[in-house]
């Protein structure tokens, strides 16, 4: 039976012991990751917060295993002395070679082995470095407790949030404020990119329970809002 054929695991790696990550496409520049507490980072080609399930997804090769294990040997006839691509987690080296045409499975090296995987895991490794580029707008942990924004604040007061000025409408319920206050602490972008150099047109400050206050400059409105987070040079 097929489940009978002996499934070769490429490496014992555990992806929870994995810290930092290198990319190398043959062409274009390495990217390089590097985990600090729970979050990731980009350091190369530029530095800025990583989205965690990008780097998730391509630590899933971890888990891959393949039924056959070749001996690295004439690396060349896999296209693996010059690899397409290699990713590097931790001390284990990964390159992905040629495609097989018969099984549209790729030669994979790992350690002293060559493998066959399924081409989608080369799929997995993002070749861009801005295509690793976090979609959250906090990091996890920052929690606000204010926000000024041009026309009104909202500030947590004990238990409860305060909206000054308190305006002539009927004031939002506690429930419509921690809803709109989580809208914000969890709000993640369609799209990510490295700030340009446009003007703000407004500025929103958010205070966090540790004493920093988050700033955001506000690029555009509509039809999409555009936040920018100065700090972190991302838009």
């Amino acid at each position: 039976a097929p489940d009978d054929v002996p499934q070769h695991k490429l490496t014992t790696l555990a992806p929870s012991t994995v810290s930092r990550v290198l990319i190398e496409p043959r062409s274009g520049e390495p990217i390089e990751l590097t985990k600090r507490g729970e979050a990731w980072y980009l350091v190369r080609p530029f530095e800025a917060r990583a989205d965690r399930s990008q780097v998730d997804r391509l630590l899933e090769i971890t888990s891959a295993s393949s039924k056959e294990k070749l001996a690295a040997t004439d690396l060349a006839r896999f296209d693996l002395d010059r690899p397409a691509l290699a990713v590097t987690l931790g001390d284990q080296r990964f390159a992905f070679g040629t495609v097989n045409p018969l099984t549209q499975e790729q030669y994979v090296q790992a350690g002293d082995g060559v493998y066959l995987l399924p081409s989608f895991y080369a799929s997995l490794v993002p070749q861009k470095a801005e295509r690793l580029l976090t979609h959250a707008l906090c990091v996890e942990g920052e929690t606000p407790v204010a926000f000024v924004l041009p026309a009104f604040s909202v500030e947590q007061q004990g238990p409860k949030w305060i909206r000054m000025p308190a305006g002539s409408k009927e004031p939002p319920s506690q429930d419509e404020f921690n809803h709109w206050v989580e809208g914000w602490r969890f709000a993640s972008s369609l799209v990510t990119q490295r700030a340009g150099s446009g003007t703000a047109k407004e500025h929103i400050d958010v205070r966090l329970s540790d004493g920093r206050t988050l700033k955001l400059d506000v690029v555009q409105k509509q039809p999409e809002l555009i936040l920018v987070r100065p700090d972190e040079k991302l838009q």
